[in-house]
């Protein structure tokens, strides 16, 4: 579903929904439509997130990396070799 913004004739702006044929936002400033799709597409990263960590968590990692996923191991020799921050103490885990 694809939404687009319209310019309305008193010069505020309205979003139409292409999945619904309808407005689902009218009489908004710019702030109000820069914030809507910012909500929308966090929203979107926070999902896609959730089914990343799912995965892995469930043992799945290659469901969501294909055959780049690493193990533990894998990932710290790979940090290892390019000086990463976990490797040289420099940086603090999260």
């Amino acid at each position: 579903m694809g939404y687009q913004v319209v310019k309305q004739p008193d010069g505020l702006l309205a979003i139409v929904s292409s999945g619904t044929d309808t407005i689902v936002m009218w009489d908004a400033e710019r702030s109000d439509i820069v914030d809507w799709f910012v909500d929308i597409e966090a929203k979107r990263a926070r999902e896609s997130a959730e089914r990343t960590v799912d995965a892995v968590l469930d043992g799945r990692p290659r469901d969501v990396y294909a055959q780049f996923a690493l193990t533990w191991n894998e990932a710290v020799e790979m940090d290892r070799e390019h000086q990463g921050a976990f490797s040289t103490g420099e940086g603090v885990g999260e």
